[in-house]
């Protein structure tokens, strides 16, 4: 496809999606729905279609979810309690995946190029080392749980490679995802230890927790050892040679 329909398709779908986005907030508000009754609604409904149908539409809705903006946080907490602790699990992994990715690849591509033309140079250099460090930058976006919606979009319009995203991405949801998938196992039916089971949520979040914070205290410690060499090497740059001010004929004096 050429350059020249490359642009009306971008701005086509965009006008698409945000006519999706009103339709999806007129339905929600005409329907007196409260967002924190969804969970347990669409766990009836999904109740009566049978377990593979559940997922399969558990995992298409999960996907396509940033196309509404509907809450990530909702729908972990609806898979545990929907298909149990250790399905839910299972599917909240391949659905929030799927979902951050979909974000992600559709922000850059209907804005990164326009993005990267109107970068000043210091932001420019900021995209660059974003390019090199992705990977533990998103990891320590998702392990500190930045809202998910708005790091998909953003990395999208950044120099960050999708390869370390994705990686960052799986590896940094992963504590957070089976502590909320686990809370809402815990009043799924049939569930057995059901102490065991928040235990476990309550120690996945704090491990989460944890590596967040050490990733934070040695990304600050990093910049200060940075500034620290740069200032130095600025220092050392400025200062002037020791016989700079020196006659002309003190080298030859004994």
């Amino acid at each position: 496809m050429s350059k020249r329909h490359i642009k009306p398709l971008k701005l086509f779908f965009s006008s698409l999606w945000l006519g999706l986005l009103l339709l999806a907030l007129t339905l929600w508000w005409r329907s007196g729905v409260a967002l924190t009754e969804t969970p347990i609604l669409l766990g009836n409904w999904l109740d009566n279609v049978g377990l593979f149908n559940a997922a399969l539409v558990y995992l298409v809705f999960y996907a396509v979810r940033p196309l509404v903006l509907f809450p990530a946080t909702l729908l972990t907490v609806a898979s545990g309690l929907i298909f149990g602790p250790w399905l839910g699990t299972l599917f909240t992994i391949i659905g929030e995946n799927a979902s951050a990715n979909f974000g992600f690849a559709l922000s850059r591509w209907l804005g990164r190029k326009a993005v990267a033309s109107r970068l000043s140079e210091p932001l420019s250099n900021w995209d660059a080392r974003l390019q090199e460090n992705g990977l533990v930058a998103v990891l320590s976006m998702r392990l500190i749980r930045l809202p998910f919606d708005a790091v998909n979009f953003a990395c999208g319009l950044t120099a960050v490679r999708h390869r370390d995203y994705a990686v960052g991405t799986f590896i940094g949801i992963l504590p957070s995802l089976i502590g909320f998938v686990l809370l809402g196992g815990v009043v799924a039916p049939g569930v057995q230890n059901r102490a065991l089971v928040v235990t476990l949520s309550s120690l996945f979040m704090l491990f989460g927790f944890g590596i967040a914070n050490t990733l934070k205290r040695r990304d600050m410690a990093r910049q200060v050892i940075n500034n620290a060499l740069e200032q130095t090497t600025a220092h050392g740059a400025k200062k002037p040679p020791e016989d700079a001010d020196e006659p002309a004929g003190s080298a030859g004096r004994v």
